[in-house]
């Protein structure tokens, strides 16, 4: 594969994103991360490169448990160790579905990080004035029901 010439200016900028990124923007990253991991490592899977599918799971798998650590379990409420639980598990399915190389499971983790990734998203939003509440729950609503009648058409 040819080096590409740009790929030191790509590091250079993709170093000062991460430097100065807000915390809630450095959390956005690792979700985009970790769902581009996930979405390589199905295409491995369908392709049998066995490298490629463990490498990209296991690069998602150490997002989740940093995601994990950056859960106050001490002073957090019910909610931070309901997510903590819900790392976890997702940490578990990786480590599955890497072994047993099924796509469904690296399916439910990817559903899960997109829908955690969005609800992220949308606090953030709600917490500089781009977005209200009723907005959020507005928008929810709507994915539900586009949701739900693609899962009465597939019926």
């Amino acid at each position: 594969m040819p080096i590409n010439p740009y790929n030191k200016y790509i590091k250079q900028y993709q170093t000062s994103n991460i430097t100065t990124a807000t915390p809630e923007k450095l959390m956005i990253m690792l979700f985009d991360g970790a769902i581009q991991f996930l979405q390589k490592a199905k295409t491995a899977i369908e392709e049998k490169n066995l490298k490629e599918r463990s490498d990209n799971i296991e690069s998602a798998r150490k997002i989740v448990r940093e995601l994990m650590r950056t859960i106050d379990l001490e002073t957090g409420n019910d909610v931070s160790k309901s997510l903590f639980r819900l790392y976890n598990k997702m940490a578990m399915k990786l480590i599955k579905a890497n072994v047993s190389r099924n796509v469904e499971l690296v399916d439910e983790v990817l559903e899960d990080m997109m829908n955690i990734r969005w609800g992220f998203q949308k606090a953030i939003e709600i917490q500089s004035g781009i977005s209200t509440v009723e907005d959020v729950m507005k928008e929810q609503a709507e994915m539900q029901t586009v949701s739900n009648n693609k899962d009465s058409a597939d019926a």
